[in-house]
């Protein structure tokens, strides 16, 4: 029963150490009736660590722990409170179908009007233990005086039990060659998810995957000004896909490198994600989205990653691909033509960079530079051969990502040439050393799938 009543001090009061507990009760049950009200799920881990070598051993034991209970109760061990003895696992009976046993952390409940006080350290039903220890007087440093204080009765047990509060630890598996082991896919109740390794690692998995698609659909961005990009009509899609990425990529970020956060604000986070990309699946629906469950973070949380995996992993078809030109030899760039799509292109474009003034580059580049197969481009230039017919664009089509300080030229896909192209599956470009800086890219407009 929540007692959210404090003591009515008047004069003449005969002070009992009855006022002061109610007094102490009635301030705990406000703070946590008023952080029940304003925060999600105020209980679980802060920090929670695993004996490992104890484990190893046949029992479990817990090197730290600190957080709340749901009943409001907070710990944190071994700074403050004593630890709970170690349990051994060696009559471990795997109750749950083979999925492992969960072992609790539990403490006993208060008892309104009862005892709740044990001087006897054996004594597993009372809420506290007292002890004394020596304090000194904070204002001077001297007068050592022995203060009776109430240590937390904590214990650990592989059964929920029915009084008390209680805190899931951990799932513990017994392998094949017999050897206990905690089973990675549980994750305790928390209020601060940094305390899971498992959702510290979600998290960065995320980023590092949003990172990188966000990085891909930037590349085919079509630049109008130094710090102005856009896309074409055509890739609609692609600009929202990126414009819900990078609009979801720093809060994540954020709550990655902050490395701290009630696992609601992460979920929270990675939902609104979710919800955003269903919107280019025909598969997953928002309501296809798991809901946060605080006593199973390890399923939803699971649940909720592979769906984000899966909707990131969808493919916006791509009308173009750009190839960069390497210099194979003195004044010849070059590069393969690997793939079948890539012969039945339905349009070749040469982006040029060069020092030379664009104008120039324009009129000049048609003229001089030549074009073929990587095993033909010499005798053009010995012969002085034209090699494929190459045509200078003044608006290059809106299909092909434009980049700021590059001209554009389309290559004729007909003649010896081309075809010879096509055989060899590569193409080389002859530019002279009329233009200094030369930078080449192959563009090729593909056919709809």
């Amino acid at each position: 029963m929540r007692q959210l009543h404090g003591v009515l001090w008047t004069r003449g009061t005969l002070l009992t150490p009855q006022h002061l507990q109610v007094q102490d009760r009635y301030l705990q049950e406000l703070m946590h009736f008023r952080l029940s009200a304003l925060a999600y799920r105020p209980w679980g881990f802060q920090r929670l660590e695993v004996d490992r070598e104890a484990l190893s051993e046949g029992s479990l034991a817990l090197s730290e722990a600190a957080g709340v209970f749901p009943d409001g109760l907070a710990f944190d061990l071994p700074a403050s409170d004593p630890a709970p003895r170690p349990i051994s696992l060696e009559d471990l009976e795997d109750s749950q179908g083979g999925e492992g046993v969960v072992v609790y952390l539990s403490v006993p409940e208060q008892r309104d009007g009862g005892r709740n006080v044990s001087s006897d350290a054996g004594e597993v039903d009372a809420r506290y233990r007292s002890e004394v220890i020596l304090r000194r007087d904070e204002n001077t440093g001297r007068s050592e005086k022995p203060i009776q204080v109430a240590r937390k009765n904590l214990r650990l047990a592989m059964a929920e039990g029915s009084s008390g509060s209680t805190l899931p630890v951990a799932r513990i598996r017994r392998s094949a060659a017999g050897e206990f082991q905690l089973d990675p896919g549980f994750v305790p109740p928390l209020i601060d998810f940094a305390a899971s390794e498992r959702l510290r690692a979600v998290a960065r998995r995320l980023v590092e995957v949003m990172s990188a698609r966000s990085s891909e659909l930037s590349a085919s961005r079509r630049q109008r000004g130094v710090d102005l990009a856009d896309f074409g009509v055509s890739d609609v899609a692609s600009f929202w896909l990126l414009y819900t990425l990078n609009t979801h990529l720093p809060v994540l970020r954020h709550l990655f490198e902050a490395r701290g956060g009630h696992p609601a604000e992460l979920f929270d986070a990675m939902l609104r994600l979710a919800g955003s990309l269903t919107t280019f699946s025909t598969e997953i629906q928002p309501g296809d989205l798991p809901a946060y469950d605080h006593t199973g973070l390890g399923s939803c949380f699971g649940a909720l990653e592979e769906a984000i995996h899966t909707l990131l992993a969808t493919v916006i078809p791509q009308r173009h691909v750009s190839l960069p030109l390497r210099e194979t030899s003195r004044a010849i760039y070059a590069t393969a033509l690997d793939q079948d799509r890539y012969l039945s292109a339905t349009g070749v474009y040469l982006a040029v960079r060069s020092d030379l003034p664009d104008d120039e580059l324009v009129r000049r580049f048609p003229q001089l530079a030549k074009v073929s197969a990587g095993d033909r481009v010499e005798r053009l230039i010995k012969q002085a051969l034209p090699g494929v017919s190459i045509r200078p664009l003044t608006a290059p089509p809106e299909s092909i990502p434009v980049k700021l300080g590059r001209s554009y030229f389309e290559l004729e896909r007909v003649g010896e040439d081309w075809e010879a192209i096509r055989r060899a599956r590569n193409v080389a470009v002859y530019v002279p050393s009329d233009f200094p800086g030369a930078e080449l890219e192959l563009v090729l407009l593909l056919p709809p799938e």
